[in-house]
């Protein structure tokens, strides 16, 4: 990440002030960047130092801030079967690389009355008064902009009633070579930021530069997705870091020349009354080069009067299964309008190799939210849905877990441990091939109302499908409880579409090369039911090839877990 303003002026006090400075904010926040709010302050203390008698030069230490950001958001996704590109302009970061980067402390020459305005300003960014926020905007019941066209995706049409008894108008633009970018506003409770931006560009946006491949035809949709600028935040409160990450793409359509994105904020720290925001935006519409600096938003949300989350409390849950005692460690699990989250502390077990790769394996006496069935006293089991596509994870992090299906009125939640019924370990390669050639399934997609069976404990009700712009989409409804790997969410045509070929040269070497593209694809989640949309952006194959490709394979898991209900513990809201 770049340095704002990072050369090392000199000559007077208001030199002297933005290095002190702006090295205290890089330790604290991770950024250089003054804002607005204590950038009025600045210039107030700059009038006071040149109309005050000042004292003889001496040493003095560099101001440090006080504060470092905590260990930020981590959620873990099962990614697609065909990973959606990273654009070149969006660098990958792993949740956590938002944090502090610390600098040389030492002594420096500075003038007593320079050191005192630097501790100033200080508390004014570090203390009540809050970081970044220029305004705080307060959520109230109002309308959902993003929702009304109907240009959404249907599957995100069931967060309309959230966001419109949870909104508040931001409306801060900034432009971006030639490209407005406006937060138009954002819904916010406790769990969960849901952020709205209108893209708008003299002329229109040309989508055609937005392709994967020369001569490649993925949708518009698709492309859209590419265009959309991806954010990472930081959240603070009281002058203290609450969390930093990645913030997930949802959904992006055109209308009228501009082009609307949601995308989605899922915090490790449940939030409290004041929390400033800031996004580091990346610009997707031009080449990233070395040295690029990200664009910018800042607002503060004022949640006092939203109320508190539903809560199972942190602790340790302990489960007596047949492989002996295993634990999870439970920082928090909360329900609120707008979603419910879990975020389970990671215990796994950093390993290197040799070829200097760590590798992340689960300690013996713990499990993870993947092994377990989680249901309400309703009888509704909870499914875990991922928020989007972001820029990494970390898999050194805290497990954040979205999960859909809670009831409004259940009053406990049941962790049932799912233990692994095959030692695949002990198997031969001939007979783990034969398990998984049982498991091998096949369903006609055209046949609305079939049940895939992923498992003895659930699967997913097939509710649509359609082909439209060289895209499928596939509807699917869970029940049960579903496996992480593999399953519906793998499937494809047993016949292989039409790819597009594609041939290049390394420049140096004059050497030819050449591949195969077949289609990117993305996995999309209805926060409330669960309910799961496979959409598939084909690079050449036409509709009616894709409509008569109705066969489907995927691959199931029977045999594969075990069920411990005696093991199983109930935790009361």
């Amino acid at each position: 990440m770049s340095d704002f303003n990072s050369g090392q002026g000199g000559g007077g006090p208001e030199a002297l002030i933005d290095d002190e400075l702006r090295s205290a904010l890089q330790r604290a926040y991770g950024t250089r960047r003054i804002p607005a709010k204590a950038q009025v302050k600045i210039e107030e203390a700059y009038a006071r130092l040149k109309s005050e008698p000042q004292e003889r030069p001496c040493a003095a230490p560099v101001a440090t801030a006080g504060a470092s950001p905590s260990v930020s958001d981590a959620g873990r996704r099962t990614p697609p079967i065909h990973a959606a590109p990273t654009p070149r302009s969006a660098p990958v970061r792993r949740a956590g690389q938002a944090g502090a980067q610390g600098g040389k402390r030492g002594t420096r020459v500075a003038r007593r009355g320079v050191v005192i305005a630097v501790a100033a300003v200080l508390v004014v960014l570090l203390c009540g008064t809050a970081f970044a926020a220029s305004r705080l905007v307060q959520m109230q019941p109002g309308d959902a902009p993003f929702f009304d066209s109907g240009k959404n995706l249907p599957i995100y049409g069931s967060l309309q009633e959230g966001v419109s008894s949870l909104s508040a108008d931001v409306g801060q633009t900034v432009e971006v070579d030639g490209v407005k970018v406006t937060l138009d506003s954002v819904s916010s409770d406790r769990n969960i930021v849901n952020l709205f931006f209108t893209l708008e560009k003299e002329g229109g946006f040309d989508l055609t530069e937005q392709a994967s491949y020369e001569g490649s035809q993925e949708s518009e949709w698709d492309r859209l997705q590419r265009l959309s600028p991806r954010f990472t935040y930081r959240l603070a409160s009281n002058g203290k870091s609450i969390g930093s990450d990645s913030v997930y793409l949802l959904d992006a359509y055109k209308e009228d020349g501009k082009v609307k994105v949601m995308q989605r904020i899922v915090p490790e720290a449940t939030l409290p009354d004041q929390v400033d925001v800031e996004l580091e935006g990346w610009a997707t519409w031009r080449p990233y080069e070395e040295g690029d600096e990200p664009f910018t938003f800042d607002f503060g949300l004022d949640l006092g009067t939203v109320a508190q989350p539903r809560e199972l409390g942190s602790q340790d849950l302990t489960f007596a299964t047949s492989e002996g005692e295993k634990t999870m460690g439970i920082e928090r699990f909360t329900a609120s309008e707008l979603g419910c989250v879990m975020v389970v502390r990671n215990d796994e077990i950093e390993t290197i190799e040799e070829s200097g790769r760590p590798i992340y394996n689960v300690a013996e006496g713990s499990i993870t939210p993947s092994m377990l069935k989680i249901a309400d006293d309703l009888g509704n089991v909870l499914t875990p849905v991922g928020a989007g596509d972001g820029t990494g994870i970390d898999p050194a992090g805290a497990y954040v877990v979205e999960l859909a299906g809670l009831s409004p009125d259940a009053t406990s939640v049941t962790f049932t441990p799912m233990m692994h019924a095959a030692d695949w370990e002990s198997m031969t390669d001939e007979q783990r091939a034969a398990i998984n050639e049982q498991n091998e399934r096949t369903v006609d997609v055209s046949q609305i109302g079939t049940k895939l069976e992923t498992s003895e404990y659930g699967g997913y009700e097939l509710t649509g499908w359609d082909v439209a712009d060289g895209t499928v989409s596939i509807s699917l409804k869970p029940y049960g409880w579903q496996a992480s790997l593999g399953g519906a969410a793998g499937m494809r045509p047993t016949q292989q579409p039409t790819p597009l070929y594609e041939e290049w040269y390394d420049e140096e070497t004059g050497e030819k090369y050449w591949g195969y593209h077949t289609a990117v694809g993305y996995q999309k989640h209805d926060y409330q039911t669960g309910e799961l949309l496979l959409i598939t952006s084909y690079y050449a194959a036409s509709d009616e090839e894709l409509r008569g490709l109705t066969e489907y394979e995927y691959q199931a898991s029977f045999g594969g877990y075990r069920e411990e209900s005696d093991a199983s513990q109930t935790l009361s809201f």
